[in-house]
């Protein structure tokens, strides 16, 4: 009785041990299948000159993000430039901030 007992004991425990070790490698379907916010952006001329921690846009200041990119080049814009300002958050959401700020670009107009 005890080899039928011990043979189903670690029976048991080897099916335990594979659905354990199923489980811990099976990958993250939720998170494999999550797609990211994509990033906020905020074009228009500067209106007033940039300090290294806001810029203002079109009559309205943005928070900048202490040592992020924006952060590192915001006093290299002047007032007058247009500029595109890429934020963390939505752009009425007090929390958000800019984290990226580059001259824009004019899209390249075809030729006639």
């Amino acid at each position: 009785m005890k080899s039928l007992h011990s043979s189903y004991s670690s029976k048991l425990d080897l099916a335990a041990a594979a659905c354990a070790l199923a489980l811990l490698l099976s990958p993250a379907v939720g998170w494999s299948t999550h797609v990211p916010p994509a990033p906020v952006l905020v074009s228009g001329e500067i209106t007033a000159a940039p300090s290294s921690s806001e810029i203002e846009v079109d009559h309205h200041t943005y928070h900048i993000k202490a040592s992020s990119a924006a952060h590192k080049l915001a006093l290299s814009f002047s007032a007058g430039q247009k500029v595109d300002l890429v934020l963390s958050g939505a752009v009425g959401d007090s929390k958000s901030q800019v984290v990226a700020i580059s001259a824009h670009a004019e899209p390249a107009q075809p030729e006639s």
